[in-house]
């Protein structure tokens, strides 16, 4: 239908300006090899003290090589559906999708992170690609694998206004003979408990240690 072909379109934008971005870092990494060498700490990692702290109201960006806590994909492959958050003790955890995000907020130490309390979290607008404040969006709760084109097949599609959500309902109706509705599918952040992480990713949440 009209609304998949402009899915794969802003997928397409996404992608191409991602992968822009990343050759562009590159080339500034390649220059501050030539010049400095940077400050390790004695294990090896980057003392990123110059930089200063990140406020735990704001999303970092994704570490390159870092895997979804649950599900293991590289979640910087996948800019267009990232999601992370950061819990009050300053961990910060990432993921692929926000459907992945919901298993682990459910059930943290299913996937070997703690049961602490979380500060913030972020998923990735539907529509216009930039994360966004999860806590605050909108989920159109997607009920069949296939309705939306997205990775782990299916997960509740964020959007930072409910008339977004509303506007994918419509198109979702007219495509599935009015599967959807208004007042029962756009839901919020309050909806996240483990029945719903359970419609989407119940493999990892009943296997042994998710994907772990």
């Amino acid at each position: 239908m009209k609304q998949n072909r402009q899915f794969v379109n802003r997928r397409d934008v996404l992608g191409t300006v991602g992968a822009g971005t990343v050759l562009a870092l590159a080339g500034c990494v390649g220059s501050d090899d030539d010049t400095d060498e940077p400050d390790e700490n004695g294990d090896g990692s980057v003392d990123d003290a110059e930089e200063g702290p990140t406020e735990l109201s704001e999303p970092t960006e994704f570490p390159e090589g870092e895997e979804c806590a649950v599900c293991n994909m590289i979640t910087e492959e996948y800019p267009e559906w990232n999601a992370q958050l950061v819990k009050a003790d300053e961990t910060r955890v990432y993921f692929c999708s926000s459907g992945c995000l919901l298993a682990y907020f459910t059930d943290p130490e299913h996937f070997g992170g703690e049961d602490e309390t979380v500060e913030a979290l972020w998923v990735t607008d539907y529509d216009t690609g930039e994360l966004i404040d999860g806590m605050e969006a909108y989920y159109v709760r997607v009920k069949e694998p296939g309705h939306i084109d997205d990775i782990m097949m299916m997960n509740p599609t964020p959007f930072e206004s409910r008339e977004a959500a509303e506007s994918l309902i419509d198109e979702l109706n007219g495509e599935y003979d009015g599967a959807y509705d208004l007042d029962e599918d756009v839901i919020t952040f309050d909806d996240f408990d483990r029945e719903l992480a359970t419609h989407y990713r119940a493999d990892l949440l009943n296997g042994d240690n998710g994907g772990h």
